[in-house]
């Protein structure tokens, strides 16, 4: 019997002696492979509903079949059936509400300096959150840096080794001057070191092991020669750039809006006496006093569309200068908080006050209950426990012996991460994933400095030959520039060619 073949496809064509069931059978693989996503390689992808991704290789069916010929278990996973399905807690709402609060959290000093606003109850509120931020552990201490990188002048320094390759970066930041240096250690390949400022006006660069010239980009004023000819208008997204690093007005703007926006809403909120419960504080049941307060969703949906307008803006303009990379999860996160908030109501607020600091806060949306529990020790954050519907999801466990403070994660009742510090030694040890991933240092903060190393790090079981290592310090020493100047941004098409012949390029 002759076989025939698609003239489009090449693939044979099934003969009328062949069964029915198999013709149906790969009616229905093509039917399948046409609705999904073809992987490089040839295998096909399409997410679940779960957001876990289905492959097929190549040749399979979309359905492998028994003797019977019946339909059997797909090759693919699938999810159990919704009567076999383990019970999970909708947390969803929930768990966007938090993240919202989370925002107004971090704008609660806001609405205290803006509102002008204090009630007996809101600044017992206000003043609890205060003393409670405040009070954490030795490593939490270790990292409060802020005022040293916020100084007049300041100087952050990041190095990284590995047996093949070397790098050291300093960005030294002053209010007349930004400067970057650094230099670089490819072993075989290249050994360069470099120096880069920015000031009102225009870029510098020198690289001396390139060329004896200081190369110069005036942003602030019209381009002339090859630049302008070759590139256009692509010229004015670098300008906007330059100016956006040395003064982030627009940022910096934003920021305000959002600011101004949770004072507003956080400062039309009453808060009113609450009946008095009992939590364990400090490994003893203490009656704690409640004031609560009803947070409606139009609040929480005007401060989260305030806060997605100004990351949304902040990434357009990440796009106009060329930055790109985390659009997708940024719409991810976007999209799965739109899906949970059709679902909100307004939110019930309850804050139990223990010597005027936190012992829990309890969030209430409808008929669900979240709790954040301060559990206390030798600091009110020491051991925390977050709880959904009475079920435990996340708890840190903290102890303190002389110098050393330990930290250790639960999450739904499994240890995640462990944390070790010595106040004294400035030794850190991060263990997770039963010991596999593990990262040894030092931490270390004075009034004028911040010092962070990574000198051992396991991923998956197995040592990674490099270090790393960061410093911030008060201070900066400008290093000046020496050298013929090279203005990149005038320079005609000969001038390109002449320094390109010069540096043996051409």
């Amino acid at each position: 019997m002759s076989m025939r073949f698609d003239p489009v496809t090449g693939e044979k064509i099934q003969q009328d002696s062949e069964p029915r069931q198999n013709q149906a059978a790969a009616s229905g693989a093509a039917r399948g492979g046409a609705a999904s996503d073809t992987a490089p390689g040839g295998s096909a992808q399409g997410p679940t509903r779960d957001g876990i991704y289905q492959d097929t290789m190549p040749g399979d069916a979309a359905q492998e079949t028994d003797g019977s010929g019946q339909a059997g278990q797909p090759y693919f996973y699938q999810p159990p059936a919704p009567e076999q399905a383990p019970k999970k807690k909708k947390a969803g709402p929930i768990l966007a509400v938090i993240a919202v609060l989370l925002v107004v959290a971090a704008g609660a000093v806001v609405w205290a300096v803006k509102s002008g606003l204090f009630s007996s109850n809101s600044a017992k509120v206000l003043a609890a959150i205060t003393n409670t931020v405040r009070d954490t552990g030795d490593l939490t201490g270790a990292f409060r840096f802020g005022d040293i990188l916020l100084s007049d002048e300041s100087t952050l320094t990041v190095s990284t080794e590995s047996p093949d390759f070397g790098m050291e970066l300093q960005f030294l930041h002053g209010k007349p001057r930004k400067q970057m240096l650094g230099s670089m250690d490819i072993s075989g390949f290249m050994d360069v070191d470099f120096q880069a400022e920015l000031t009102e006006e225009e870029l510098m660069v020198r690289v001396p092991s390139v060329a004896d010239y200081i190369f110069t980009y005036n942003y602030q004023e019209p381009k002339s020669g090859y630049l302008n000819d070759y590139y256009g208008d692509s010229l004015d997204d670098i300008d906007e750039l330059l100016e956006a690093i040395y003064t982030p007005e627009e940022q910096a703007e934003l920021d305000t809006d959002l600011a101004k926006t949770i004072a507003e809403e956080c400062g039309n909120l009453e808060f009113e006496k609450a009946s008095s419960e009992e939590f364990e504080v400090d490994r003893e049941k203490r009656k704690c006093t409640g004031i609560s307060t009803t947070v409606p969703r139009e609040s929480l949906e005007t401060i989260y569309d305030e806060f997605e307008d100004a990351v949304r803006d902040s990434m357009e303009s990440a796009y106009r200068y060329g930055v790109y990379g985390y659009d997708m999860y940024t719409e991810y996160y976007f999209d799965e908080i739109e899906e949970s908030r059709s679902e909100m109501e307004d939110v019930d607020l309850t804050f139990f006050i223990y010597e005027k600091k936190l012992a829990c806060v309890r969030i209430e949306i409808e008929d669900e209950e979240a709790e954040l529990r301060f559990l206390g020790g030798d600091t009110r954050m020491q051991n925390m426990q977050f709880l959904i519907d009475g079920e435990e999801m996340l708890r840190i466990e903290g102890e303190k012996e002389d110098s050393t403070e330990v930290k250790t994660v639960f999450m739904e009742g499994e240890e995640a991460v462990s944390l070790e510090y010595n106040r004294k030694t400035g030794a850190l040890d991060i263990s997770a994933d039963a010991g596999r991933t593990a990262i040894s240092g030092n931490v270390f903060l004075d009034k004028d400095s911040f010092k962070v190393s990574m000198d051992r790090i396991m991923t998956e079981g197995q040592p990674v030959d490099l270090t790393f290592g960061m410093t911030i310090e008060k201070g900066a020493s400008f290093q000046e520039f020496d050298g013929e100047e090279f203005d990149i941004g005038q320079a005609s098409v000969e001038d390109i060619q002449a320094l390109l012949l010069e540096m043996n390029l051409l």
